[in-house]
Order: C-alpha cells, then structure tokens, then sequence
C-alpha cells in the first residue's frame, strides 16, 4: 500500500511540474511575441487615426481590472485603453481586441488639468474624474503585458512607455490636484 501512495505523489508532482513548465514556456513566448511590437503597432494606429498630431505624443497600451460583487457573485469586468500623452495632456480611447484586430469605441477623451477635477492613485492605477466628481476612467500603463486569455488579450512590452508615463502622471496629479 505505501508503494501505490509513493507513485500517487511522484505522478502528482510530475503533473504539475509538467503544467510549470507549459506556462513558463507559454509566457516566454508572449513575451517575446510582446517585444516584436506587433500589437502595440496596432495601439498606435488607432490613435493615428483619432488623434490630430499623435506624433508629438507617447503612446501607450493601458488596463484596468475591476470587480463587482452582486448577492454572493463577483464579476471581473476588464477595460482596455490606447492612450496618448505628452505634457499637460492625455488621450484616452477605450479599444477592444478580436480576431487579432484592435477596435475602438467612440471618437476618445483629451483630458487635460482643465476638463479634470481629481487624479486618485489607487496601487498601481490611478483614477481620473471630471470637475463634477464623476469617475472618467481608471487604468494602469504596465511595461510588461502578456496574452492570458480572452480577457488579457494583448502581447505588449512597453517597459519605455510606462516610465514616461509614471513620470507624466506625477505631473498631471500636482497640476490638477495641486
């Protein structure tokens, strides 16, 4: 009877040393699929398209990850950004991805310390609300993103991008906030 217990955890520890290995492989994988550029390429064109001299902008993949707790259920909502900024402004379109394609909803936001009434940094997030209180957006620029699932669909290495846009954001939280 020992010996059957034995190989019930030596193939249980194999079993999971195996699952180990398929992730690390899968995420080294998006990872480098991240750093060819391919889909924050596709981030940019759809700024190009709605944003009047997006050259003169840094533009970045953002996310947020939300969870919204009804009776005894929570739901996680995920919301997906291309953003542009450069001093004293941010652009913010919401996008989705299907099918290996980026689309955007709506035309997107200029937010600038003139339309913005408060910045509240929340971890590694911040929220940004109107001069009325209400909420606009919420969202975090990573430097690493990598495809999860259908929820985490983009491979995006931005580690560049979202220094700068750290360094911005302190900004526009003291212009704003004061």
């Amino acid at each position: 009877m020992p010996d059957m217990d034995l190989k019930k955890v030596i193939l249980v520890a194999a079993f999971i040393a195996v699952a180990v290995v398929v992730f690390l492989v899968k995420e080294a994988i998006n990872k480098k699929k991240g750093e060819s550029g391919e889909d924050l390429a596709k981030v940019r064109q759809v700024i190009d398209k709605l944003l009047p001299g997006s050259g003169s902008y840094t533009t970045a993949y953002a996310t947020y990850m939300s969870d919204q707790s009804v009776g005894n259920r929570i739901s996680k909502y995920y919301y997906h950004y291309a953003i542009a900024f450069k001093p004293g402004s941010l652009f913010v379109v919401p996008i989705k991805y299907s099918g290996g394609e980026i689309s955007f909803q709506g035309s997107g936001t200029m937010l600038t310390k003139d339309n913005l009434g408060k910045l509240k940094p929340k971890g590694n997030s911040c929220a940004f609300f109107d001069k009325s209180g209400k909420e606009l957006c919420a969202f975090c620029v990573y430097a690493s993103n990598t495809r999860q699932d259908k929820y985490q669909p983009f491979n995006i290495q931005q580690k560049e991008q979202a220094e700068a846009y750290q360094s911005f954001l302190q900004e526009l939280i003291a212009q704003v906030n004061g």
